[in-house]
């Protein structure tokens, strides 16, 4: 069951690095959203004591080592397996259940920083799937214990998530809305009952009304574990991917995966080198540009781009008639505009081209520069960040870098046969 609660040392939360051999600790304030330096390889579940992807042997080392007092708890926190404020053996006796797939409880430090209950082992999920999370289930390879499945469309893309959108076609998986994202809580409890499932991973986002704090409230009164993980943040999303690969004994593929994105990550920025940063404006969505607080944000920086919004919120509501991104402190090198587009689609949908051209025309780097794309929200982060190194940096990448790079992480993730990728449907110059 989901509990309100953070892990801390008075009034402040507990969050773990990796800092050499051992992890640090970052203090901050208990309602912080963003963990500054939040090491992005930790899968934040408690008995995870060394802080990678993996719960082991090498776990239960650390927790003797503190109880020894060669080593601190301050040190280690994910060594507190039940959270209790001390390491002894009954931290020891989770970890051996949890490797001997035996009954037992796990705490997992979610990514709203709140200390969750989840009953384990998990042999049948249901997930809620936003555009960031759907990728990372291909490298979780779970689909087999899928029953049901949720995402805000009320449809899946057939490629991207070929497996899931399969077993809904077939029967195997039970949609979890009504109306596109309303929860449909007769078919909840039914997957609960008859399939016995009990857990529920989710992208956090406040887009998907089905896992809103009401509705978690209600699943967990019904026996639901509910865990919700950032996936669109670089960094956060392989943390989540790593929460999960613990939780459903994943923890192989999640580490593959990690080294991979880390080797394209560290790639990209060789490339760039100590270029300055070029400017630009992001939006997500055709109602609104992202602010500092915005995972968007983050992927920009990944490609040594700077936002020019550095005050606000995560995101800056834009409605017909807005001029405000026109003041001369907003001008930019370029403006990368979000769409929905998908991977069976024809093309971006002229109507957010549109609204784009409305919008924005008068925006230097439209007007000016001749630098405004509309990219797509339905690829996976590090092949967003690709495209935009590339076309911010066209100079410093080879001809297709982005197209090479996505075609190969669609070959090694996606499930869908042969399927080969078009860029036009990924990042188009809409300027001119």
């Amino acid at each position: 069951m989901q509990k309100n609660v953070i892990i801390g040392l008075g009034a402040v939360a507990v969050v773990a690095i990796i800092i050499g051999a051992g992890i640090g600790v970052y203090l901050a304030n208990s309602n912080d959203k963003k963990i500054p330096g939040f090491e992005k390889d930790t899968g934040t579940v408690y008995g995870n004591a060394d802080g990678n992807c993996y719960i082991d042997e090498n776990d239960i080392t650390v927790m003797r080592s503190i109880m020894d007092g060669k080593s601190s708890l301050n040190d280690y926190p994910f060594a507190d397996a039940n959270c209790d404020g001390e390491v002894n053996n009954d931290d020891i006796a989770i970890v051996n259940k949890y490797l001997a797939k035996e009954e037992c409880t796990l705490k997992v430090l979610d990514s709203e920083e709140k200390v969750i209950d989840v009953k384990y082992p998990i042999t049948n999920i249901m997930v809620l799937c936003g555009s960031n999370l759907a990728p990372l289930m291909n490298v979780l390879d779970v689909s087999d214990r899928i029953v049901g499945a949720a995402y805000t469309s009320n449809k899946f893309d057939p490629v991207r998530d070929y497996p899931i959108d399969q077993g809904v076609k077939n029967g195997t998986i039970t949609k979890l809305t009504t109306d596109g994202t309303a929860a449909d809580f007769t078919a909840i409890t039914n997957l609960k009952d008859k399939k016995d499932c009990h857990f529920f991973m989710t992208e956090l986002s406040s887009m998907y009304p089905i896992d809103s704090d009401e509705n978690v409230t209600v699943l967990n009164g019904m026996g639901i574990d509910v865990v919700r993980m950032e996936a669109r943040d670089p960094g956060q999303d392989l943390r989540s991917l790593a929460v999960f690969g613990i939780l459903l004994n994943k923890s192989d593929n999640v580490k593959e995966y990690q080294d991979y994105i880390n080797s394209v990550y560290k790639n990209i920025g060789d490339k760039i080198g100590d270029t300055a940063h070029k400017k630009v404006l992001i939006s997500s969505l055709t109602s609104n540009l992202s602010g500092p607080g915005s995972g968007y944000t983050v992927m920009l920086n990944m490609a040594k781009l700077d936002n020019v919004i550095t005050t606000g919120d995560s995101s800056q509501k834009v409605k017909d008639g807005d001029t405000w991104f026109l003041d001369p402190k907003y001008a930019s090198d370029f403006l990368y505009l979000g769409s929905s587009c998908g991977y069976n689609d024809t093309g971006f949908k002229a109507k957010d081209i549109t609204t784009y051209t409305d919008l924005y025309k008068n925006h230097n780097a439209w007007k000016t520069n001749n630098a405004a794309y509309i990219y797509s929200t339905s690829i996976p982060v590090v092949v967003r960040v690709a495209y935009y190194a590339e076309t911010a940096y066209p100079d410093l990448f080879e001809d297709g870098f982005a197209h090479n790079l996505h075609q190969e992480y669609v070959d090694k993730y996606f499930k869908a046969p042969e399927y080969k990728v078009n860029d036009d449907l990924c990042m188009k110059k809409i300027s001119s």
